[in-house]
């Protein structure tokens, strides 16, 4: 049933039939839905929000998480973009953005590092192109307008021979754009869009991409195409525009915009339906260890502790867990549960050896306990306090001040 913004509960159907493990996908129900706004969704007795749009003429789709039955807390996925993201979310994995090397308008280098914990808007571009191009730039123009601190839009060109640093600080000077470009060698700039299946190109011949990398340097969005920008562009863009060029901004391209794409950002900023809120008592689980022993939060009772959720596959997990074995010891008063999500006991046991950590970890092979917790990325960390109640998650990769923090505050309480 979906229920009507304002409204009430409407019957969509029944569903039967078998469906695949994620991110493989089936689909169950195709069939029209009154036109309108609808807020809801039950699946049995389960109940969640969404927002969801229906317009007459166009298909909205609808994705729906299942574990035996029940709507997985948090797993339903509303619209183009939200679906998307959701099947990257409930398949636990996505496609890291492999090593780069390039460097800005100043020779400033651009990599991994310097990007790690922002989420990044990337578009493919080039200063000779009169066509999409310069539409991407004023959709760039757009969203810096309503991007939070914690988002970098980055424009990197397909033409690098043309576009060295100084071409780019030009063509940034003269539209007024106050984000990042950036260029490099040939083989540099190729090696970066390559996942991305753009080829280096010039003139007005190229491949129209719009990417979204999340902080933790995962691939979670592609766009392809036209943007759609409407009248707000500067003069200058509208100047370079060829005739071709002119005829896809009246279009409105290929209708998605920025909406769109600070929709998209927000999802994967803030994923809804945590079950994890600070105050609450955290859900209880057992486990089997890489040493073969069963070991459940019970057996923690009365201490605080700081359960990691981490995989092999994830580097910024990697990068925190020498700090989290450091510093959550005994002369922090908390105890360090470290829980593998998906891994097998030979995997795990092997990368905990190659960095040296002594410590046992569980395993959540079946992904159940994490998603107990709310888990939406890696790695995700979640502190509790002496009594079993949840201080706080944090998403991401730890800092040593803010771990720093967050043991003093377990400590004091």
């Amino acid at each position: 049933m979906l229920h009507e913004s304002g409204g009430s509960w409407v019957t969509v159907g029944k569903l039967t039939g078998s469906v695949p493990a994620a991110p493989a996908q089936g689909q169950l129900l195709a069939l029209p839905m009154r036109a309108g706004a609808y807020d809801g969704v039950r699946l049995g007795d389960d109940v969640q929000r969404l927002a969801l749009k229906v317009t007459a003429g166009q298909v909205e789709p609808l994705l729906l998480g299942i574990d035996s039955g029940r709507l997985v807390t948090g797993a339903v996925y509303a619209g183009n973009d939200d679906v998307n993201l959701g099947l990257g979310e409930l398949a636990g994995k996505f496609e890291p953005m492999p090593a780069f090397q390039l460097i800005d308008p100043a020779a400033a280098p651009i990599n991994l590092d310097s990007l790690a914990g922002k989420d990044v808007v990337i578009a493919a571009f080039h200063t000779t192109c009169h066509e999409t191009c310069p539409l991407y730039t004023a959709l760039f123009s757009q969203l810096a307008k309503q991007i939070p601190p914690t988002v970098t839009l980055l424009e990197v060109t397909t033409d690098p021979e043309t576009d060295t640093p100084s071409v780019l600080k030009s063509y940034a000077g003269q539209i007024g754009a106050h984000w990042t470009f950036a260029t490099g060698t040939a083989q540099a700039v190729a090696d970066f869009w390559k996942p991305f299946g753009v080829e280096l190109a010039g003139g007005d011949t190229h491949t129209s991409t719009l990417a979204l990398v999340d902080r933790h340097g995962f691939i979670r969005l592609v766009y392809r195409g036209v943007p759609k920008v409407g009248h707000d562009i500067g003069p200058s863009l509208v100047t370079s525009l060829s005739a071709k060029g002119l005829s896809e901004l009246a279009s409105g391209g290929d209708g998605w915009g920025a909406p769109d794409v600070l929709h998209a950002l927000a999802t994967i900023a803030a994923p809804e339906g945590s079950v994890v809120s600070a105050g609450g008592k955290a859900p209880a689980f057992t486990l089997t260890s890489t040493d073969g022993a069963k070991v459940s939060l019970s057996d923690y009772a009365g201490k605080p502790v700081v359960i990691n959720f981490w995989a092999t596959y994830c580097p910024p997990c990697k990068a925190e867990m020498p700090l989290l074995q450091k510093s959550v010891g005994p002369q922090s008063g908390a105890r360090l549960v470290l829980i593998d999500e998906g891994d097998g006991p030979e995997a795990t046991r092997s990368f905990l050896q190659s960095l040296g950590i002594r410590q046992a970890a569980l395993l959540d092979s079946d992904l159940a306990v994490g998603r107990a917790y709310g888990l939406s990325a890696l790695p995700m960390t979640v502190f509790l306090r002496s009594d079993g109640t949840i201080d706080r998650r944090q998403i991401g990769q730890l800092q040593a001040g803010v771990l720093a923090a967050e043991l003093s505050n377990l400590s004091s309480q």
